[in-house]
């Protein structure tokens, strides 16, 4: 029987090593064909990343796609507007399954300004979004029938002991890219707040950052972190080390406002660890916190950082309630296991 061909096309972020929720998803996709197909298929890769660089690898790409069966397809925007079309082509041509994991949630969004792709996403194997709004909105507004919901997944690297709350500090855990879109204004005035002395004393708060560093917001960042001294820059995770080290802190904090976050993977990762979460009402983030169980939703208006501090001051007065909303969190986040992804793919592989 002959070896079945597949090929991840997707931003693998390899030459520079990135590491933000694009690239970390498509290596888990790799890892997730890897593991549970073993020697029954033959994977192969390629980074498109490659293509900022050596253009000419394109040449490379269209020999890996028209000898592959099977297509896992991982693109951003730009790589779905100019290379969507040249992809579908060859899928008809030697009978290619494209099988289309989103990351994020702009489709919607990008195929109200660009309808002429529908019809094309309508004939592939599958498209699998994050969530089932999106999912929903797919199928009503598009009349796409290949949508099958399949949530941000994680690797079980390390169990934590829930619940581990710290009594004498309340420690907050920001992980993200650091940027102004992922709210990193909004928690810097939250350590403001909580950086004064009165409040202090009774409300012991330090908030840690993780994440990738950009330039359009660095020197913002490098400012605040110098202004305030319950703030600390502790750098990138590495995604094994992850749930290790999140599980020593008590909440995460994301209020972002990043277009098109659908599942945002920070989540998935707090409640691997035991970690209920404090975020924005932005998106489809109700799909995936369930407020006053697994953390709390906070509007964007003009209260919120009121709010956010109402919360995290009620958590560390409420011993009890945060300890059953680490268990809740932890529970939860046995929905975003391998095995739950690998069910819902595996079809779509054979």
């Amino acid at each position: 029987m002959k070896t079945r061909r597949i090929l991840i096309l997707g931003y693998f972020g390899r030459t520079t090593n990135k590491r933000d929720g694009q690239t970390i998803k498509t290596r888990q996709y790799l890892e997730l064909l890897e593991k549970n197909l073993g020697g029954s298929a033959r994977i192969d890769t390629f980074d498109t990343q490659v293509l900022h660089f050596r253009p000419w690898q394109v040449i490379t790409l269209l020999w890996k796609v028209v000898r592959s069966k099977t297509v896992v397809y991982m693109p951003a925007q730009n790589n779905l507007s100019h290379f969507f079309g040249t992809l579908f082509v060859l899928s008809r041509i030697f009978d290619i399954d494209i099988v289309y994991p989103l990351i994020g949630g702009w489709l919607p969004d990008f195929l109200e300004k660009n309808r002429k792709f529908v019809g094309k996403l309508s004939k592939i194997k599958g498209i699998f979004p994050e969530n089932r709004t999106i999912t929903e909105l797919l199928v009503k507004k598009y009349a796409l029938q290949n949508v099958h919901t399949l949530s941000n997944f994680r690797f079980v690297e390390y169990e934590p002991d829930v619940p581990s709350s710290n009594k004498d500090m309340f420690r907050i855990v920001f992980m993200s890219r650091i940027v102004k879109a992922k709210g990193i204004e909004t928690v810097f005035k939250i350590a403001g707040y909580f950086s004064d002395p009165e409040v202090r004393e009774k409300y012991p708060v330090s908030i840690d950052f993780y994440g990738e560093r950009f330039e359009e917001s660095d020197d913002y960042f490098e400012q605040m972190l110098a202004r305030f001294d319950n703030v600390c820059y502790k750098g990138v995770l590495e995604p094994k080390e992850i749930t290790r080290t999140l599980s020593a802190y008590d909440v995460l904090i994301l209020p972002t406002r990043y277009p098109g976050e659908g599942v945002s993977g920070a989540i998935i990762d707090a409640y691997m660890a035991g970690l209920p979460v404090l975020v924005s009402d932005w998106m489809y983030v109700k799909d995936s916190v369930f407020h006053g169980k697994t953390g709390y939703i906070v509007a964007l208006d003009e209260h919120e950082v009121e709010n956010y501090v109402g919360h995290i001051k009620y958590l560390f007065s409420h011993q009890e309630e945060l300890d059953k909303m680490k268990k809740e969190a932890y529970l939860h986040s046995k929905e975003h296991g391998e095995t739950v992804a690998w069910a819902i793919l595996r079809p779509f592989l054979a």
